[in-house]
């Protein structure tokens, strides 16, 4: 694939940081597992006014608690894929931030 005039290869990115980083990527699906089961919590709770992600409270007041949360989280995994296979050493500090924003939002939720 071309991208402003370079070559990108984005499956070999793709399978250098699946290899390269296994934990980062255990790591991020568990930080997801636990932000999602505490963002449908948080919801049930204080209501879709009160969720942060303005794209997940969007889904959340449209598609459902469950369903907008999954897909939030979903969107969260592709855009983290996206950025990894674009580039290998950026990809990974990407995947590296996200990893840090869940710890967050699972100590946030976990505090209200």
């Amino acid at each position: 694939m071309r991208i402003l005039d370079e070559e990108i290869e984005w499956k070999e990115n793709f399978v250098y940081s699946l290899r390269r980083y296994p934990v980062w990527w255990l790591i991020l699906i568990i930080t997801m597992v636990f932000d999602f089961a505490l963002t449908v919590y948080f919801v049930e709770k204080y209501g879709a006014g009160r969720e942060a992600n303005h794209v997940v409270r969007f889904l959340v007041e449209n598609l459902g608690i469950v369903t907008g949360t999954l897909i939030g989280k979903l969107l969260q995994l592709f855009a983290v894929s996206m950025f990894v296979c674009l580039h290998r050493r950026l990809g990974n500090l990407f995947l590296l931030i996200v990893i840090l924003l869940n710890c967050w939002a699972i100590v946030m939720n976990s505090l209200i």
